[in-house]
C-alpha cells in the first residue's frame, strides 16, 4: 500500500512541525486531537496521549480505543520510545498484545518514508503531533498504515480560576469571583455594603498564597443578606431573603466574565474555610454555612433553582452545609461530586461554585448589641484555596480475575514475564480515570498509566508497574545457526517478539536470535 492511498499530506504542513530548540519529553507531553489515518480511511476527532517515559528521552504513545475494520481491538500502547531533540521518535520495532482479540501485533513508528516527494516523519512538538504506524499482525494480509495528525489541546477548562483570591481587587472582587459590588437586579443601588466581601491576609495553614476571601452577612433594608460569594452574578430582586425567583446566583453562556467556562468531571470540590458565626457558637444548629457547586450544560442556571426545572441541564453538584469547629479555625473540606445518571452522555460546559455565610437566606446567628466590635456581630466565612480534584489511582487491579496488591504502586507476580500469558485489568478509581495498559520486555514489566479529564490543563497522572520475577529461560538454549537473511525472506509468516528481554524472531513453531541462531 503506497502513502498516496494513505494520505496526502502538504509539505507545508510538515515544515510547520519543525522546532529549533532541543525538546525534551516533558515538554511535548500531553493529549493532542486531531485526524486518525486507517489505511486510507479518515476518522476525525481522535485523541492521543503522550506520556513521559519511564526511561530517559523516551515518551509513552496512547492511542485509545483503537477499532479496525468495525472491529474494536482496544488500546495501543507503545511504552518509551526513544526520542530526539527535535522532536522525533525513533522506535525500531515492539510487539503488543491487544487484549480484546488475544492477538499479537507487530507495531514500528516509522520515520523517513517518502512518498511523492513528501517525507513522513513521525515528530511531536509543543503544539502539533505526527505520528506514522505500520501494524502487522497474522489475521491481516499485510501491514497497515495508521497516521495520526493533530493539535495538542492545552485547555484551562478544567479548574476554576483563581482559587486563593489572589491578585489585584478590581471594584473590589478578585479576578474569577463576584458579590454584591456587581450584582444586577432591581435592588442592586440598596444592598452594596464594602464590608460583605473583601480581601484578607488571614490565610488557611500551610498555603502558599498570601490572601484569603471574607464573606460577611449584613443588614439591607432592614433585612439580613447572607455574605455571598460565587464565579457567577448575583441578581437581588426581592425583599424577601429566601425569594429563589428574586434573590439567587446565576451562570449564562451569554454572561461574559461572569460564567466559568468547565469541560471536566471532577471527584470533589476542596476549599479551607475559617466560619464564625455571630454568636460564635458552634453547636447552634442554625449556624451552618454553605457551599454548592453545579456542573452544567451550555444552559443558563440558577442557584436556588425557583421554581424552574433544571434536570436536563445539571451534570453534577457538590453540596455541603457546614458548622465552625469549636476553635473557631481553619477548616478544610473535600465535598464529592454526585453525577446525574440520565445526563452522563452530555458535555459539561460550565460551572456555578456559590459561598454563603448560612445555609438559609437570611439565617444565622441574631446580632449582638452593646460594645462589642462589628465584625464579632456578623455571620464571617474567610475562604481559601478552592479546588477542584481529579482521583487518577488504581481501585481495582485483576490478573486473571485475581487481585494484585500495589505498595507504592509496585506489584509483582512470580512468572516469567509474558505478554499474553493472562487477562489484565484495571479499574480507574476517580469519574473520568482512564487506565491503559502497556508493556517493556526489555526490563520484564508491565505498566498501568491512569489519566483523568484534567491532564489536558494539569499534565498529571499516575503510573503503576507490575513486575515479573521468575526470570528461567532454560527453554530458550542455543540448539544450531541459521542465516538470518533466510528468516526474513522465507515466505512463510515471521514475527519479531521480545522475550524475557531478548529480541527473537519467530517463524512458526521455531525461533532465533537476531543474529540468526536458532534458539528452540
Amino acid at each position: 500500500m503506497t502513502m498516496k492511498k494513505l494520505i496526502i499530506v502538504s509539505l507545508a504542513c510538515l515544515i510547520g512541525m519543525a522546532h529549533a530548540a532541543a525538546l525534551t519529553p516533558r515538554e511535548v507531553s500531553g493529549m493532542f486531537r486531531g485526524d486518525l489515518n486507517i489505511g486510507g480511511s479518515m476518522y476525525p476527532d481522535k485523541t492521543i496521549y503522550l506520556l513521559p517515559g519511564t526511561v530517559d528521552s523516551t515518551l509513552t504513545f496512547v492511542l485509545p480505543d483503537f477499532s479496525f475494520n468495525n472491529a474494536k481491538l482496544g488500546d495501543i500502547v507503545l511504552t518509551n520510545i526513544p526520542m530526539r531533540d527535535n522532536g522525533q521518535l525513533v522506535l525500531e520495532d515492539a510487539t503488543l498484545f491487544i487484549d480484546t482479540i488475544q492477538e499479537r501485533a507487530l507495531i514500528t513508528v516509522v520515520n523517513g518514508l517518502e512518498d511523492e516527494g513528501v517525507v513522513y516523519n513521525s515528530i511531536v512538538t509543543p503544539t502539533e503531533a505526527m505520528v506514522l504506524l505500520t501494524i502487522g499482525a497474522p489475521s491481516l494480509p499485510e501491514p497497515i498504515y495508521v497516521l495520526f495528525q493533530g493539535a495538542a489541546v492545552r485547555s484551562n477548562n478544567y479548574a476554576l480560576v483563581n482559587g486563593g483570591f489572589e491578585g489585584v481587587w478590581t471594584n473590589e472582587e478578585p479576578q474569577g469571583w463576584h458579590s454584591f459590588n456587581s450584582a444586577t437586579g432591581l435592588l442592586v443601588d440598596f444592598i452594596k455594603k464594602p464590608d460583605q466581601f473583601r480581601q484578607s491576609t488571614d490565610i488557611r495553614p500551610g498555603s502558599a498564597g498570601l490572601h484569603s476571601a471574607l464573606i460577611a452577612s449584613e443588614m439591607a433594608l432592614g433585612v439580613k443578606a447572607n455574605g455571598n460569594c460565587t464565579n457567577g452574578q448575583i441578581n437581588a430582586g426581592s425583599m424577601t431573603a429566601d425569594d429563589a425567583a428574586g434573590n439567587y446566583n446565576f451562570s449564562d453562556p451569554t454572561n461574559e466574565g461572569f460564567n466559568t467556562p468547565f469541560q471536566g468531571r471532577p471527584d470533589s470540590l476542596i476549599f479551607w474555610a475559617k466560619y464564625l458565626p455571630a454568636d460564635r457558637d458552634a453547636s447552634n444548629p442554625v449556624n451552618q454555612a454553605r457551599l454548592n457547586a453545579v456542573i452544567t450544560t451550555n444552559a443558563r442556571y440558577q442557584d436556588p433553582e425557583a421554581d424552574v426545572s433544571y434536570d436536563e441541564v445539571k451534570i453534577g453538584t457538590a453540596t455541603i452545609n457546614y458548622s465552625a469547629n469549636a476553635q473557631m479555625s481553619w477548616q478544610r473540606f473535600a465535598v464529592p461530586f454526585e453525577y446525574v445518571s440520565a445526563n452522563q452522555a452530555k458535555m459539561p460546559a460550565f460551572i456555578l461554585v456559590t459561598f454563603t455565610t448560612n445555609k438559609q437566606p437570611g439565617g444565622g446567628s441574631s446580632y449582638s448589641t452593646g460594645t462589642v466590635n462589628k465584625v464579632n456581630v456578623l455571620d464571617t466565612v474567610y475562604l481559601d484555596d478552592v479546588s477542584v480534584n481529579y482521583n487518577r489511582g488504581l481501585s481495582r487491579f485483576t490478573r486473571d480475575e485475581e487481585a494484585l496488591d500495589f505498595e507504592d504502586q509496585i506489584a509483582s507476580v512470580d512468572e516469567e514475564y509474558c505478554d499474553s500469558c493472562a487477562d489484565n485489568r484495571a479499574y480507574g478509581n476517580g469519574v473520568s480515570a482512564r487506565t491503559f495498559i502497556g508493556w517493556d520486555a526489555i526490563h520484564r514489566c508491565m505498566y498501568v498509566y491512569v489519566v483523568a479529564d484534567d491532564f489536558a490543563q494539569s499534565g498529571r497522572y499516575t503510573i503503576y508497574r507490575v513486575e515479573f520475577t521468575d526470570s528461567d529461560t532454560d527453554d530458550l538454549n542455543p540448539l544450531e545457526p541459521e542465516g538470518l537473511e533466510r528468516v526474513y525472506t522465507d515466505e512463510t509468516k515471521v514475527e519479531k517478539v521480545f522475550v524475557n528481554g531478548r529480541l527473537l524472531i519467530r517463524r512458526g513453531n521455531d525461533w532465533y536470535s537476531v543474529t540468526g541462531v536458532r534458539v528452540k
